[in-house]
């Protein structure tokens, strides 16, 4: 049997929050070298590969969509299994205990998916959202099984390698009091690199 080429990490997520009918969704798939977003609009798909020598970070920022959420079923469900204990219409009790089945259904089922978040991917070119990684829980699953893969394509630096960069950075330059730049102790500056916080 052929060995599959992907790897589903992540089921079909809305791109919009609130959307009622269809306004898209994605998914995100593990490739032998890269991660593969699939976006789908009605009849179209969209394909982004992040090859794992590429990503330079996750980032990750949690919502408060969860406890919203939770907020929001557990009072509904409360009120309807209220209202349906209180009613004398057999009927309506039927209903609203139905109701309030689905509130509470709904309330345990987010209370099991876990705090919710906004995932990114970060490359060198672009910082991309992951719709599909909304959940904390899903997202460090999904990070168990893509890490030692970005550490295979990219190396691991040691605590030495990591401690001579970060002196490197803070190196600080040195400016005469005439304000002409010293070319042989003052390192020449990249522009492209972020400001260093001294």
């Amino acid at each position: 049997m052929a060995e599959k080429e992907y790897v589903r990490l992540t089921r079909a997520k809305p791109r919009a929050r609130f959307a009622v009918i269809s306004s898209g969704s994605s998914s995100l798939w593990l490739g032998k070298d890269h991660l593969l977003c699939i976006d789908t609009t009605g009849y179209t798909e969209n394909y982004k590969r992040f090859y794992f020598r590429d990503i330079q970070a996750f980032l990750i920022r949690k919502t408060d969509r969860y406890k919203w959420w939770g907020i929001v079923t557990a009072v509904m469900a409360a009120g309807c299994l209220f209202a349906a204990a209180l009613s004398g219409e057999i009927v309506i009790k039927y209903i609203l205990g139905i109701m309030g089945v689905v509130f509470a259904l709904v309330f345990l089922i987010n209370l099991a998916l876990g705090p919710s978040c906004v995932c990114q991917l970060r490359t060198a070119v672009q910082i991309e959202e992951l719709p599909s990684l909304s959940s904390l829980r899903k997202w460090r699953k999904t990070l168990e099984r893509v890490r030692p893969l970005i550490v295979a394509a990219q190396g691991v630096l040691t605590p030495e390698e990591i401690s001579t960069r970060v002196r490197q950075g803070s190196a600080i330059e040195t400016i005469p009091a005439s304000g002409s730049r010293n070319p042989t102790t003052s390192p020449v500056e990249d522009p492209n690199t972020p400001p260093r916080i001294i």
